[in-house]
């Protein structure tokens, strides 16, 4: 015999007013209910359930950098970036010419289709990207640190490294995760990659993993920081 809805409470499923419809809707997130689930589990699961979130960030964001790589024209922009569109897959069909293009835009239109652009072009050249094989590169860095994401969030729900109901209501260890972990981390890391990478760039000088121990961001180094001279971080010197 099939159960009725709600299945939590058979006793409300047997209501014959719709009482039972809206009371089971609106304990829906009644997990302690629903799934006779503790509190400790409850905390477990969410915060297993972040990793997965921070997994699916990161596939799509390296989905956008292969897709781009693969199928965009990122690097003939990168040449011309004022007269160059950038587009999000280039068209294979021999047969999609101009003849075509004429023909499926409406008078007035410069084009067959509304360009609408995302911004990831302009985006990844200020932070320091050049080439396809930059975008390639971000695309398997983002897609490890998925991989990682996931592997972390069922590491997180083995017996053994289960955080207790204790470990969520410490505070101070909350803190500690989200300020030192999150935002500590992440903060100095992105300020590196401006400061050692995208600075550089700017000034046309390119620095990756094989030589960005050895070339300065800036052609004086830390001596106008240290000397108060901070205006001389905003002349824009070319390296020589």
């Amino acid at each position: 015999m099939a159960l009725r809805f709600p299945r939590f409470s058979q006793g409300l499923a047997q209501d014959p007013t719709t009482r039972r419809i809206w009371f089971g809707i609106a304990t829906a997130h009644d997990f302690e209910s629903h799934d006779d689930i503790t509190e400790e589990r409850l905390y477990q699961n969410i915060f297993a359930s972040h990793f997965g979130q921070l997994a699916i960030i990161f596939l799509w964001t390296s989905g956008n950098l292969f897709h781009v790589a693969w199928q965009g024209n990122f690097e003939t922009w990168i040449q011309d970036p004022l007269h160059v569109r950038p587009i999000a897959h280039a068209i294979w069909d021999p047969h999609f010419g101009q003849p075509a293009v004429e023909a499926f835009t409406r008078g007035g239109a410069l084009g067959p289709v509304n360009i609408a652009y995302s911004g990831v072009y302009q985006w990844w050249y200020t932070i320091g990207l050049r080439t396809n094989e930059d975008l390639y590169t971000g695309a398997l860095f983002l897609l490890f640190l998925s991989a990682l994401s996931l592997i972390g969030g069922w590491l997180h729900l083995q017996p053994k490294w289960k955080p207790r109901v204790s470990w969520f209501k410490n505070a101070e260890s909350r803190l500690n995760h989200h300020l030192s972990g999150l935002f500590g981390v992440s903060s100095l890391a992105w300020t590196g990659h401006l400061v050692h990478v995208a600075i550089p760039a700017s000034r046309g000088e390119y620095v990756r993993w094989n030589n960005f121990l050895s070339v300065l961001p800036h052609p004086q180094g830390l001596g106008p920081l240290f000397t108060g001279q901070w205006n001389l971080y905003a002349q824009n010197p070319r390296f020589k």
